[in-house]
């Protein structure tokens, strides 16, 4: 990871920073090895070589959120482990990179067609689903979002 890319979140994206944001990205990134792992990523870029641009996007989006719930179920994990306000510094990161927060701001428009990692609301709610539930089999992103 291009450790430069914790101080973009705080001065280029708006978050919040803090220890625990960092911890959130380094969760959410350790969520796609976890995807790796199971087979996901490997079925996400074959169903994405079989599809047009939107639909591709879409799993794009799930795999992230899935990611997002991945960090969370961590999180919950770890409970003992986190001070007062570690889930608002997640949270402020999680909505900072958020596919609309990031458009609106580089733009000044949204087009969620173009969505690869999800708006900033999906990306809160799937990391506290993850961090309410800690149960990682309540992380089917894919069917709640593309069904």
């Amino acid at each position: 990871m291009d450790m430069s890319f914790f101080d973009e979140l705080k001065t280029r994206f708006g978050a919040k920073g803090g220890d625990f944001a960092i911890a959130y990205v380094t969760a959410h990134e350790v969520g796609h090895h976890i995807q790796t792992l199971l087979g996901t990523s490997n079925k996400v870029r074959q169903l994405q070589s079989q599809t047009n641009q939107t639909e591709a996007n879409k799993l794009s989006v799930a795999q992230e959120l899935q990611a997002d719930f991945y960090a969370g179920v961590w999180a919950h994990h770890n409970k003992k482990y986190l001070q007062e306000g570690d889930i608002e510094e997640a949270m402020s990161a999680a909505n900072a990179v958020g596919d609309d927060a990031i458009q609106k701001r580089t733009s000044g428009s949204v087009n969620s067609d173009s969505f690869t990692h999800g708006t900033s609301q999906q990306r809160m709610e799937w990391f506290m689903k993850g961090y309410n539930t800690g149960d990682i089999r309540n992380g089917d992103t894919f069917s709640a979002l593309i069904n």
